[in-house]
């Protein structure tokens, strides 16, 4: 992937841009919402929106915080591929943006506040308690066969059948 190829694409189901101001806590959403949906690549040091070229070179705490993003802060821990993509930030600096590369998994994961999010579009919608079982059954982690009646008692039980 090139500078070139990131300024220019449009931010869709899998590709975001993120400033390096965003805190790793609330970059899991969008981690956890690709590796929900279809993957994607979700670029760091790329301001939202206006698409300035911030860079990520600087301040090795920040970037190894968000380095550690997918493991720190997704549970379970997301596979990403890192890729640091030479450019040339908006003050004329070398400077390099973070590509996390992150494939769709039959697993669902969530955010550190176990909230699940899912990648439509250009956003990440955080998913009902319905949808994310939903969401567990397609991937095939539950089935709606195992899923507790709680309003059910042995009177529903039609032991003729049994």
């Amino acid at each position: 992937m090139t500078i070139q190829e990131i300024t220019t694409r449009k931010e869709d189901q899998t590709f975001d841009c993120k400033s390096i101001q965003i805190d790793p806590k609330a970059l899991a959403v969008p981690i956890v919402a690709f590796a929900n949906a279809d993957g994607g690549d979700l670029v760091v040091g790329i301001t939202d929106g206006k698409k300035e070229i911030e860079g990520v070179d600087g301040d090795e705490k920040i970037l190894n915080d968000i380095r550690r993003t997918p493991f720190d802060f997704c549970a379970p821990s997301v596979n990403a591929q890192i890729e640091m993509v030479p450019c040339v930030d908006r003050t004329g600096k070398d400077n390099h943006v973070l590509v996390f590369h992150i494939e769709p998994s039959l697993r669902v994961y969530a955010n550190q506040a176990d909230e699940v999010f899912l990648r439509v579009g250009d956003k990440s919608k955080k998913l009902s308690f319905d949808e994310r079982f939903q969401l567990m059954n397609d991937k095939g982690q539950s089935c709606y066969e195992e899923t507790a009646v709680y309003s059910a008692g042995l009177d529903d039980i039609d032991m003729s059948l049994v």
